[in-house]
């Protein structure tokens, strides 16, 4: 999260009382949330978001980029009911509409220019009025009408059309709890 009271964007973790120097660009942070997915990650799979000197706590290193990649956020509350657990935007697939959406409304040339992760999280919150925010909004779509008119069978249409594919959790349990625990390190350090 942007601190506006620094005069810089953080670019390292703190483990242990010891400062290690992270890639802070979002290209890495897109490639780490890919790693997170795949089921034979190993902790030396992360070395890379490193510059110079690796934690030799590999795990709590992961952790830690982990815990840099998903500040915690007062605002929005969620209320835990709202959350269907269906994914709204993948990095991978969506990354032309990503590209044009930034472009449209930054002219930020994600191809050529460095953006912090913090900076590219927040910009692209702030999207407004883009085929990306369209996109976000077929997939989030839930027919609350109970109504079954044209309207709600083309909206069904498109969120069926953009809707992203989900790894089953019973096929992939091990990923599922991989990610868990990171997540609860993660959460357990705010």
């Amino acid at each position: 999260m942007i601190d506006l009271t620094k005069a810089k964007l953080p670019e390292a973790i703190e483990l242990e009382g010891a400062f290690y120097r992270i890639h802070t660009d979002f290209r890495y942070f897109i490639r780490f949330g890919q790693l997170l997915k795949e089921q034979e990650l190993k902790p030396h799979d992360c070395d890379f978001m490193f510059i110079q000197e690796i934690p030799p706590d590999r795990i709590a290193g992961m952790k830690a980029l982990l815990a840099f990649m998903n500040p915690p956020h007062v605002l929005p509350r969620k209320n835990k009911r709202e959350d269907t657990g269906a994914p709204a935007l993948d990095y991978t697939l969506d990354a032309d509409l990503i590209y044009a959406a930034f472009m449209q409304q930054y002219h930020i040339d994600l191809s050529s220019e460095p953006v912090h992760w913090y900076r590219f999280s927040a910009l692209l919150a702030g999207l407004r009025d883009t085929k990306l925010n369209d996109v976000i909004g077929f997939r989030l779509w839930e027919n609350t009408s109970g109504k079954r008119d044209e309207y709600t069978r083309a909206m069904q249409r498109l969120k069926d059309a953009w809707e992203i594919e989900v790894i089953d959790a019973e096929d992939d349990a091990a990923l599922a709890e991989f990610e868990a625990q990171l997540q609860s390190a993660a959460k357990g350090k705010e």
